[in-house]
């Protein structure tokens, strides 16, 4: 049953990737295409409800969140309910995670190279612009607007779900501020995780002299670089060898962790 949740979960982000692929790119990119062609069977279905292919994907994410949400009860006794939003808990979760990647990577990069992720991030980012937009705000503050939109939001739907559909909920007032610090704990466990694994791949690629124009490479170069340049600008190269990567997974790793308990502690997640 674990094998299956985690199919779901692949799934589900490939299906949510390709939401900002242009039909034209997959055309031209074998990486984008080979999503397309394993994503296109799984809209089959929806193709003959809906014509829309956003909509499309969207009611196929939500498909799949219910099978996952069974995968959980059959896993686990519970409520069916239950298993539903434990599964919808599970996609705000990655949809979160999802957003902050791009989020600090943006911020760090500001656009300033071109290529096809950095494409992608655009289009992520395109419905928040629009939001700040109506609310009249300048561009230069739409970083902090996006980040707090981001993590209320993500508390709101984190809370709503816990107090409707799970069983032994808290108090709304609490159950909100403990989801702000799971979506900070969230957030800051990127650094020791994600964000260090990539560190860790793209310091592996630099040995081999990858193919730049790889849309695999230009997404790991993009999150991975704007990370690393602050510690390339104050530790020294040694003997012509970039240590840099080694800084920064050790900065993540401890100084990431003990954030993490810090904030745990203060918000009553633990």
């Amino acid at each position: 049953m674990y094998f299956i949740k985690a199919v779901i979960d692949i799934i589900i982000i490939l299906l949510l990737i390709r939401l900002f692929i242009k039909p034209n790119e997959a055309y031209f990119n074998n990486i984008f295409n080979l999503l397309y062609r394993i994503t296109d069977p799984l809209l089959v279905p929806v193709r003959y409800i809906l014509r829309n292919e956003t909509k499309g994907i969207l009611l196929s994410v939500l498909c799949l969140v219910v099978i996952r949400g069974l995968v959980y009860v059959s896993i686990k006794p519970m409520l069916f309910i239950s298993g539903i939003g434990y599964s919808f808990i599970s996609l705000f979760q990655l949809l979160f995670r999802f957003y902050m990647v791009i989020w600090f990577v943006s911020v760090l990069t500001k656009y300033s190279f071109e290529s096809s992720f950095l494409n992608m991030v655009q289009r992520a980012f395109a419905p928040l612009n629009s939001i700040s937009k109506r609310f009249g705000l300048a561009s230069r503050h739409f970083y902090v607007f996006t980040f707090f939109f981001l993590w209320v939001l993500y508390a709101l739907l984190i809370s709503l779900i816990n107090f409707a559909m799970l069983t032994g909920a808290v108090h709304p007032s609490f159950s909100i501020i403990r989801a702000l610090g799971e979506g900070l704990i969230l957030m800051i466990g990127l650094f020791p995780g994600f964000f260090s694994l990539v560190i860790i791949v793209g310091a592996l690629l630099s040995w081999v002299s990858p193919d730049p124009y790889n849309p695999v490479v230009q997404a790991i170069y993009g999150i991975s670089e704007p990370f690393l340049a602050p510690f390339r600008r104050i530790i020294p190269t040694l003997g012509g060898l970039d240590v840099s990567p080694i800084f920064a997974l050790l900065s993540f790793q401890i100084l990431g962790r003990l954030a993490q308990q810090l904030v745990a502690v203060a918000m009553g997640v633990i």
